[in-house]
């Protein structure tokens, strides 16, 4: 499994932000592809706040899922949106997820 990850600087500084970023979540579920999305509100880090307010993971099985996600119209308006109302307040990253799920207090 692969994913995009999507980290936002100055989240909420503006109505207008607000409005598009919520756009954005709903542009992102018409990806081809995508299998899981999860939205994140970042709250702060071991030495107080943080320098991303949020962050989107969008999930896809391979690879070549993504490739096909980020380059099918979809994605390209997707992308091209992201750039208009985040710009450089949005650092885009890929990479591949290992997993693991551990269950605590199980009898």
């Amino acid at each position: 499994m692969v994913k995009v990850i999507v980290l936002f600087r100055g989240l909420g500084q503006r109505a207008l932000y607000d409005e598009q970023f919520n756009q954005f979540l709903i542009m992102a579920e018409d990806l081809p592809g995508l299998q899981r999305k999860s939205v994140n509100t970042i709250f702060g880090g071991p030495g107080g706040p943080a320098p991303f307010q949020a962050s989107v993971e969008l999930f896809f099985a391979d690879r070549p899922a993504l490739e096909g996600a980020l380059t099918s119209p979809e994605g390209i308006k997707a992308g091209a949106f992201l750039l208009e109302f985040a710009g450089s307040d949005a650092l885009v990253m890929f990479a591949e997820v290992l997993e693991a799920v551990y269950h605590q207090g199980a009898d």
